[in-house]
């Protein structure tokens, strides 16, 4: 089939407005509202009391667990990577750090003091 515009066949844009109304528009009666509330109620009653919401879905159990055990164990190799280079970072920054150069001059300033006494005025002032 082949279309040609302006060969005068096409129908202007009110003239489809006004066949899709009505085709499409309510029934005038109460017959129809009324029969449709019948159907849906009987269809209501003779649906087993039991049937729940997920009673719909019992093929997709296995792939729902399947994917909650995937979830955990992406989840828990994050947790243990993070936990693992925090723990690195923690012990390179201790193996690096140098003596604290506070705490050094205060002891090279006061040569009678203890190094004890010393540890003591520096944590008391931070």
């Amino acid at each position: 089939m082949k279309i040609v515009r302006g060969s005068g066949s096409e129908m202007s844009d009110d003239d489809v407005q006004e066949a899709l109304r009505s085709h499409y528009l309510a029934p005038a009666s109460d017959d129809y509202w009324k029969n449709l509330e019948q159907r849906i109620v009987a269809r209501l009653a003779s649906a087993p009391a039991s049937l729940q919401w997920w009673s719909h879905f019992p093929g997709w159990v296995r792939v729902g667990l399947a994917a909650a055990v995937a979830a955990l164990m992406v989840a828990g190799f994050a947790a243990g990577q993070t936990r693992a280079t925090m723990e690195r970072m923690a012990v390179q920054q201790l193996l690096e750090a140098s003596e604290d150069p506070v705490l050094s001059q205060a002891l090279n300033d006061e040569p009678r003091s203890t190094r004890r006494e010393e540890t003591l005025r520096y944590l008391i002032s931070r």
